[in-house]
C-alpha cells in the first residue's frame, strides 16, 4: 500500500470549518469523518502497516512514539516531511486514535477553546521549521531526525537527550533558524552529553540559556555552515555562565 495525503484545499477547508467551530464535535469522536474524495495517493513513499500500534499516547514515551514514527518513515525526504498535507492527513486518519489520546482535552470536554485547541495539535499553521517542530506528530519526526547520528553504536543516544524535557525540541530549539541545523542540534546534544554535570539541575533553564546564546553567535556568523565542533567549542566557552545558572 501507498501512503495517502489529503489534498491542500481540503486541509485549508477543515481549518477553516475548525475555526468557524462548525466541526470541532468531529474531534470528540473515536473516528474521524473525512471526506475520501479529497485524498491523494503519494507514489513513491509506502504505508508503514502497524505502526499505530508502535506509538504510546502517555507523554513520559515521546522518545519511543517519536523514534517509531522516524522508522517507520525513514525514507521521507525533508521537502515531504514538511508538507502540511501529510502530517494534516496523518493526524486526522492514520493516527487518529493516538491524537485523541495524547491530546485528550476536546474528546473529554476539557479544554475552554476547542477551536485553537485544534488547530495548535491537529494542523500545522505553515512549514516554518518553529511550526514543524511544535506540530504533535511532525514535531516528532523532525526531533528525531535533527538528532540521530548513525555514527554511533546507538544512533538514538543523542536523540533521547533531545526528549529529556518536552519543551527543548520544540519550544527551546525550535524557536531559532539555527534548529533546523543537524550539526548544530548534534554539537548542543553532544555537549550536554559531555559535560552532564553541569546539567544535572535546572536542566530548563541551562538548555535556554545555550540556545539563547547561540542565537546571539547567529546574529554575525552564518551558523549553517558550522560543523557540531564549533558549537561544542562555543559552548564550552560559556560552562562558567552555564554552571552559574
Amino acid at each position: 500500500m501507498k501512503q495517502k495525503i489529503f489534498r491542500e484545499r481540503y486541509v485549508n477547508e477543515l481549518k477553516k470549518k475548525v475555526q468557524s467551530a462548525e466541526i470541532v464535535n468531529y474531534y470528540k469522536s473515536t473516528e474521524f469523518v473525512y471526506d475520501k474524495n479529497e485524498v491523494l495517493t503519494v507514489q513513491n513513499l509506502a504505508y508503514p502497516a502497524g505502526l499505530i500500534e508502535k506509538l504510546n499516547p502517555d507523554k513520559k514515551f515521546d522518545f519511543d512514539s517519536a523514534k517509531a514514527i522516524y522508522e517507520a518513515y525513514k525514507d521521507l525526504e525533508p521537502i515531504q516531511a514538511s508538507d502540511e498535507r501529510f502530517w494534516t492527513y496523518l493526524a486526522h486518519v492514520d493516527l487518529y486514535p493516538y491524537m485523541v489520546e495524547r491530546w485528550p482535552e476536546v474528546y473529554n470536554g476539557d479544554s475552554t477553546n476547542l477551536s485553537k485547541y485544534i488547530l495548535d495539535h491537529w494542523f500545522l499553521s505553515s512549514s516554518a521549521q518553529n511550526n514543524l517542530l511544535r506540530h504533535a506528530l511532525s514535531g516528532l519526526w523532525w526531533s528525531v531526525h535533527l538528532s540521530v547520528d548513525e555514527e554511533r553504536e546507538n544512533k538514538y543516544e543523542l536523540t533521547e537527550i533531545f526528549f529529556r524535557n518536552l519543551d527543548f525540541p520544540t519550544r527551546t530549539m525550535g524557536t531559532y533558524k539555527f534548529g533546523r541545523h543537524k550539526e548544530a542540534v548534534l554539537g548542543i546534544l553532544e555537549f550536554i552529553q559531555e559535560n552532564e554535570d553541569l546539567f544535572k539541575s535546572k536542566f530548563q533553564n541551562k538548555t535556554r540559556f545555550v540556545t539563547k546564546h547561540l542565537n546571539v553567535i547567529g546574529g554575525v556568523k552564518p551558523l549553517s555552515y558550522f560543523k557540531r565542533d564549533y558549537f561544542k567549542s562555543e559552548l564550552a566557552k560559556v560552562s562558567d555562565l552555564i554552571f552559574s545558572i
